[in-house]
């Protein structure tokens, strides 16, 4: 590409507060690098530290009549690209302007023109940065900016009264992990969590090889119909049994599905980490819930089955992390059939089968078990958060999948019992 078809097609692709960050950051590019289009790349700035998103390309090009937008193109690639080509000739312009001084005083020409040179490295790639006030201020407080101005559109909901309450954070990039022992509700839980987010205005994937279309439409509409307003039972639902005619009317009437995808049957051996990826791009969601990691299949053809887990965790994790998608992921427990506390309370993090790979890579691990009320209610923890401290405390959840009612908090909720996090 030639410099001012790369510089547009940039500008074209910068679309999230995450892609001014990476710039800024990762390439150390500013308005001040867009020679061709110095007054579109203000604009987009602005823009985006203003809105927390990219401008339409309506309102774009009204300001820009003349600018020809480039289709998007990965964010990432044509950074780099653009950057490289930065280098390029900031390195031959540094050069011919030392001709010179180097037929006059080559030792000192030579000393400037390596010192300038050096400039242009990226630190990042050894780690090694210098706080320097005078010269990164500006760069340091555009970065808090977005940030906090990006805070908003990237915050997601747990649709779990006791984590809403309290600040647990879940934002868009992270990688979620919900483990419990088998049959005890994650699934459901799970559900809750996407469904919740899609409720407030955000586009959910449902990734469910488990169940059959039927069955997850099913009970999507039943947590639907009751966070709308009317409840519907699930079993009548699932088997067409009457009575619940009216409710179930009145809430089809007002369900937009536009934002919300549901991926049921997936067979194991076709749902991968690229497969992940490719729904993303395809989709573009906020928030993905894959219900069972351990339905994946590793590309990477690890024999081992904690290596299996560590290779889909990683790769999750990454895909989380780069494109700015939230993704929840559901897992077992390590306890057997004869341990007296199954289904009794959340299971700890070092319960998580195959935990330590596992454990790794999430930012955040819930956890769900029984509890001792009735059947009518779990507990959920939160055992394990990267940044910030753990639950220790078990909470209790309504947990009637018939009627959708699942993470309102039961009774009055006492004072969490945080510990500082030992990662």
């Amino acid at each position: 590409m030639e410099p001012e078809e790369i510089e547009r097609t940039l500008l074209s692709s910068i679309q999230t507060p995450d892609h001014l960050n990476k710039l800024r950051q990762d390439y150390r590019l500013t308005p001040r690098n867009f020679p061709y289009h110095l007054e579109e790349a203000d604009f987009v700035w602005d823009y985006v530290l203003q809105y927390g998103e990219g401008p339409s390309k309506e309102i774009f090009q009204a300001r820009f009549p003349a600018f020809e937008l480039a289709p998007l193109d990965n964010f990432d690639y044509i950074a780099k690209e653009f950057r490289n080509d930065h280098v390029r000739r900031a390195v031959w312009l540094f050069i011919s302007g030392h001709e010179a001084a180097m037929e006059k005083d080559a030792e000192t020409a030579t000393t400037s023109l390596i010192h300038q040179l050096q400039g242009l490295q990226l630190h990042d790639e050894t780690n090694r940065q210098v706080l320097d006030a005078s010269n990164s201020a500006d760069l340091r407080f555009d970065s808090y900016r977005l940030r906090a101005d990006g805070m908003s559109k990237s915050k997601l909901s747990w649709g779990i009264d006791p984590l809403d309450n309290f600040p647990v954070n879940f934002l868009k990039g992270q990688f979620i992990g919900l483990i419990a022992d088998t049959k005890a509700g994650k699934s459901w839980v799970a559900l809750k969590i996407g469904l919740q987010n899609y409720f407030n205005g955000k586009k959910v994937v449902i990734i469910s090889p488990e169940m059959t279309t039927l069955e997850l439409q099913c009970r999507t509409d039943t947590m639907m119909a009751q966070l709308h307003g009317y409840p519907i039972s699930n079993h009548s639902l699932l088997y067409g049994i009457p009575g619940i005619e009216e409710n179930y009317r009145k809430y089809l009437e007002v369900m937009n599905r536009e934002q919300l995808i549901l991926y049921t049957s997936v067979p194991s051996d076709k749902l991968t980490v690229t497969a992940i990826s490719s729904i993303i791009k395809a989709d573009r969601p906020d928030l993905i819930v894959l219900d069972g990691i351990y339905l994946m299949d590793d590309e990477e053809g690890a024999k081992e089955s904690w290596n299996q887990i560590r290779n889909m965790c990683k790769g999750l994790k990454s895909l989380a992390t780069e494109t700015n998608t939230a993704l929840l992921v559901t897992n077992q427990t390590s306890r057997t059939k004869d341990d007296n506390t199954k289904n009794a309370e959340p299971a700890k993090a070092n319960l998580v089968a195959y935990g330590y790979d596992f454990n790794r890579y999430v930012d955040t691990l819930l956890s769900i078990g029984g509890a001792p009320i009735d059947s009518d209610t779990r507990q959920i923890a939160v055992p394990l958060i990267r940044n910030g401290r753990a639950i220790q405390k078990a909470y209790d959840i309504t947990f009637n999948p018939d009627a959708g009612d699942v993470g309102r908090s039961v009774g009055e909720i006492p004072p969490m019992d945080i510990d500082r996090l030992d990662w």
